[in-house]
């Protein structure tokens, strides 16, 4: 976190079994000056999406019920002023109090709000804590001591990039003159756009599962981007960590194999996945995978705790193979065209071009054309 913007801290009041809840709201913002309010909002923003799988990535829904806070965002995002973020915090407890209500098992808690800064991308993140979760508060909501957190306690919280989404509705009304209702890739346009992401874990005891719809958030990676996106992902990790870079063709085509071998629409998990992965490697070598599952859900991947198999997307790591007495070849189809492919077809003389041979590949062919004296003069 390079600047907290702004920061706040209201109180969500819900019993469990209650059909009432009301808000405490804090006069003011917190001091972002203070090393502890810094300490927490650095805390919270750093737990979010560490959890191996724990986050979804998605846009503010508009097929349901997103109620009043995707506005109040889109406004805040446009000039980031302390009034426009004290409106916004104070529209998205309401939501949280209507919504709360029409649970009976929900329960409150504390809701923390911040506007910061990373890289020259602005943030907002809003997330329920718990004093008994290791944060201890004043009367007034100041934050007093602030002890080891668990982020098992995280249970609800979303981020959202503000650049993303102020681009995402500048755009809007350019987009829907193209997006045709029912149109698929209208369709799959629109879920290409995830410019929020959020922890909603149900089943538990203290979980409060109307956060995420208060706010209007709704799960939007495409089924086809996770489909490419866990491929080209598990490639680029297992490739990266040296120890087992060498599986990391297996890895991949165990992964296409897989997700091949199931239903379009079928559910796969980050859980399923390393599973495959870790078949292809040595028993000692599987604990190089610890990583795996945080590192595909990360932003730069964005793939989901759980996504459906595309077999469209799939399509394109179809194979082609054939093999004569003297030589077999198997390739991906996307690997294939008729110019600035790696594999190059001539329809006029019925031949294949390979255009990225491997070093290894091409040293061994010229030293035995050198061996037979076809290479003699050339270097």
């Amino acid at each position: 976190m390079d600047q907290l913007k702004f920061a706040v801290i209201h109180e969500l009041v819900k019993e469990r079994g209650a059909t009432v809840a009301r808000v405490n709201l804090r006069e003011g913002l917190l001091d972002t000056s203070k090393p502890l309010v810094l300490h927490l909002a650095s805390l919270l923003a750093g737990l979010l999406g560490r959890d191996q799988g724990a986050v979804y990535w998605g846009q503010f829904g508009d097929r349901r019920r997103e109620g009043q806070f995707p506005g109040a965002t889109a406004t805040f995002s446009r000039e980031l002023t302390e009034e426009q973020f004290v409106a916004l915090t104070h529209t998205a407890m309401e939501e949280l109090a209507a919504l709360s209500a029409e649970e009976s098992f929900a329960t409150g808690g504390f809701i923390f709000f911040a506007a910061y800064t990373v890289r020259d991308v602005d943030y907002l993140l809003v997330a329920m804590i718990k004093e008994r979760d290791g944060i201890a508060l004043s009367e007034d909501f100041e934050p007093e001591e602030i002890n080891e957190v668990d982020l098992s306690k995280l249970h609800q919280a979303a981020r959202v990039n503000l650049h993303s989404y102020l681009a995402t509705i500048t755009n809007r009304e350019e987009e829907a003159s193209d997006e045709r209702e029912g149109d698929e890739e209208a369709d799959e346009s629109a879920r290409e756009r995830t410019y929020l992401c959020f922890i909603n874990r149900k089943g538990r005891d203290d979980v409060a599962g109307y956060f995420i719809k208060a706010l209007g958030c709704e799960k939007g990676v495409s089924s086809a981007r996770a489909t490419k996106g866990v491929i080209k992902a598990v490639r680029a990790y297992v490739r990266k960590t040296e120890a087992i870079a060498p599986y990391a063709p297996r890895a991949r085509q165990a992964l296409i194999d897989y997700l091949d071998s199931l239903g379009d629409g079928s559910t796969v998990t980050l859980d399923h996945v390393v599973q495959v992965v870790a078949r292809e490697l040595p028993i000692e070598q599987v604990v190089h995978l610890e990583g795996l599952k945080a590192f595909l859900n990360e932003e730069d991947n964005q793939i989901p705790e759980d996504f459906q198999v595309n077999k469209r997307a799939l399509q394109a790591y179809a194979r082609i193979a054939a093999r004569t007495d003297h030589w077999n070849l198997n390739f991906e189809i996307n690997a294939l065209g008729i110019r600035d492919a790696e594999i190059i077809y001539d329809h006029q003389r019925r031949s294949l071009t390979l255009t990225q041979i491997p070093v290894p590949m091409i040293k061994k062919i010229e030293d035995t054309l050198r061996d037979r004296g076809q290479l003699d003069g050339v270097e």
